[in-house]
């Protein structure tokens, strides 16, 4: 049993990308002015309030930086519906997808002159505890450890004296790892989501915008399975996309090189991808 997809619960939204995707495929979009014109039009406080209740964080995500998370979400989710990959996937690989692009940046906290590297991992918290309650399937005893897991989560992170920043605690990974194979079951299509969401800021695909607590090999080898393996690249793969998504030519470097990482992982790991 599956949730119903993304499109179910808000239908407005995904028809809303879907013609941005198109427009920007067909050449009539062609700039990052009149994208953000098209966003503040559509992002009525009606309809920001009815995404909140499907996306717990979402009004509060997109009230910092003149809404630049808001608007990236958005990017992504149109580099969704051109990536390649999405095109060529299954209906339940893009189902995946689509509910891991919603819920990347749901607790980034976007302020000027700063970066927030622990954003992944609270996304996933947020992830982890809104999906049972949209109707994806849990464990009968979810109520009773979630609070716990969600706690763990969010507040799993370390200062970098180096880089004098707060990263990602991957020391604790294995009892958040644990807690969402508990909550949902291992190989649940929640898990997939929360784990994709939990790790799209941790696989070093660019070095020009480094990873600062990246998973190590082994790490990648014990989590990086075949059934998240095809999420969790589509998601970086748009997440790069969606920042360049009127600048082909990095673009395209970006996408050469997360597919050249992935591959990597593929190999390591002896995942067969498809053609």
């Amino acid at each position: 049993m599956t949730a119903p997809h993304l499109e179910t619960y808000l239908p407005e939204l995904m028809r809303f990308t879907k013609q941005l995707a198109n427009d920007h495929q067909k050449g009539s979009l062609t700039n990052w002015d009149a994208f953000k014109q098209n966003v503040q039009v559509f992002y009525t406080s009606g309809m920001m309030t009815k995404i909140d209740a499907v996306v717990p964080g979402w009004i509060h995500m997109s009230s910092y930086l003149d809404q630049q998370t808001l608007i990236h979400v958005t990017s992504v989710l149109v580099a969704l519906f051109l990536l390649p990959e999405y095109q060529a996937a299954s209906a339940y690989h893009k189902y995946l997808m689509e509910w891991t692009v919603i819920f990347h940046d749901v607790a980034k906290k976007a302020r000027k002159g700063e970066h927030d590297y622990t954003h992944g991992f609270r996304s996933a918290a947020v992830t982890g505890a809104a999906l049972a309650l949209i109707g994806f399937p849990a464990r009968s005893d979810f109520a009773a450890h979630i609070s716990d897991w969600k706690t763990l989560t969010e507040n799993a992170s370390a200062f970098d004296a180096i880089h004098n920043e707060q990263i990602q605690d991957n020391t604790k990974l294995p009892d958040i790892i644990a807690g969402i194979d508990n909550l949902y079951g291992q190989h649940s299509d929640a898990a997939i989501i929360i784990k994709a969401v939990l790790f799209h800021m941790s696989i070093n695909n660019d070095p020009g915008y480094p990873t600062l607590s990246p998973l190590t090999s082994p790490e990648i080898q014990r989590y990086i399975d075949a059934g998240l393996f095809p999420i969790l690249k589509a998601m970086m793969l748009v997440d790069s996309d969606g920042w360049n998504l009127f600048d082909q030519k990095e673009a395209q470097r970006l996408r050469q090189q997360t597919l050249d990482v992935f591959d990597d992982i593929a190999s390591m790991n002896g995942i067969i991808q498809s053609a």
